[in-house]
């Protein structure tokens, strides 16, 4: 039941919050708003997440997952209403970020929470799983979004996306308080665990494609002639959505190293293919490829990072997964504003998206496996 109502909560939410990222690039070009403008208002979001991941995680492990959570919901409803009357580039990146800093927030204590429903030996299927929804959110949304954008329905979508994010918001308070989970001593809450830093690592590098398609990718099909340039992100998506569950219990059984090596290769491939892409059908494949490897890059950073930790970092650990994830897309973003003022735009930004994780990829099969002992995860934590 709980994790019914889980998936209940995440579809309407994050249906809702993903909106933006398919039309607020056409709205702030409709503001006036040059092509640099709109990659530094779409990056704002990114670097919020990214400077919010970890204190939300300590937060998650301190207070509990489900205070977080629906105050998440919160701020997820006051930020997408403010974009529906907001215009011009630095206030709509300021939204922006408040929007990422709830969809952070949100998905650091549902993982943790939903940790917590599974076993040992399923956690990580039983989380990654769990993000599909995300996956097909993301997939719908966006293109949503622009098609709603293209058929007259301007930012009052936001004020219907509101509606949505509420209900998703009330759901929560069905979730039951017994699966909670949060530290008995608050100076032992972990922040960033030494250990942990392959993962990191491998889910940054990972992640800088979504930074450059989230900054340049829409207004890039669209100069190249193709109609709904977010057509992308459903491919990549829904295929996330098709393959998470396979490749979650992969790493259940094989292992994170294992499965890091051809994902990074398709990664790699994905990334090449959408840097040429000229038409539809060559961005629906490349969206595909990057898909196909995003359905496993979640599973792989989790299981190396639940390798070293136990239920009640949890949220610590998801913090550091949305610290890779914020970091990567905020990288991402700054790559994408380097490589348009250097005129090499969003073909240049992709190719170097290419071989980042190809670099990291030693790092993590060469990192420690199993977990460590509680008494030696404490020497990674903070006092209050």
């Amino acid at each position: 039941m709980a994790y019914a109502v889980l998936v209940v909560s995440a579809l309407l939410f994050e249906f809702a919050l993903n909106l933006p990222i398919g039309s607020m690039p056409l709205a702030l070009t409709s503001d006036g708003a040059g092509a640099t403008s709109v990659a530094v208002a779409m990056g704002c979001g990114m670097f919020a997440a990214l400077f919010a991941s970890i204190p939300v995680g300590v937060l998650a492990d301190r207070y509990g997952r489900l205070p977080i959570i629906r105050l998440s919901a919160l701020l997820g409803v006051g930020a997408i209403v403010g974009l529906a009357y907001v215009h011009g580039p630095w206030l709509g990146g300021v939204l922006l970020a408040v929007r990422s800093i709830a969809v952070v927030a949100f998905m650091t204590a549902e993982f943790a929470y939903a940790s917590t429903l599974a076993s040992e030996e399923r956690s990580v299927s039983g989380v990654a799983t769990l993000g599909m929804i995300g996956n097909l959110t993301f997939a719908i949304a966006p293109a949503a979004s622009v098609f709603f954008w293209q058929h007259g329905i301007g930012r009052e979508q936001y004020l219907y996306a509101a509606v949505l994010a509420a209900l998703g918001g009330v759901a929560l308070f069905a979730l039951p308080a017994r699966f909670d989970v949060h530290a008995r001593h608050k100076r032992r809450v972990p922040v960033i665990h030494p250990r942990w830093y392959p993962a990191i690592g491998y889910a940054l590098a990972a992640t800088l494609q979504g930074g450059v398609n989230g900054s340049l990718a829409v207004l890039t099909f669209q100069h190249r002639g193709i109609v709904n340039g977010a057509a992308i992100f459903t491919a990549s998506a829904l295929t996330a959505f098709v393959f998470r569950y396979p490749a979650g219990r992969l790493v259940d059984r094989f292992g994170p190293r294992a499965i890091a090596i051809p994902v990074t290769l398709t990664q790699g491939a994905g990334c090449v293919l959408a840097a040429s892409a000229h038409s539809l059908a060559a961005v629906l494949c490349a969206g595909a490829m990057l898909g196909f490897a995003w359905a496993a890059i979640v599973p792989v950073a989790l299981g190396l990072l639940f390798e070293h930790g136990s239920k009640q970092t949890r949220g610590a650990a998801m913090g550091a997964y949305n610290l890779a994830f914020g970091g990567g897309t905020a990288i991402g973003a700054i790559v994408a504003t380097c490589s348009t003022l250097l005129g090499g735009g969003y073909a240049l930004a992709m190719q170097l998206c290419a071989i980042a994780p190809v670099v990291v990829l030693p790092y993590v099969l060469r990192s420690q496996r199993g977990r460590v002992h509680p008494a030696r995860l404490a020497l990674a934590t903070t006092s209050s």
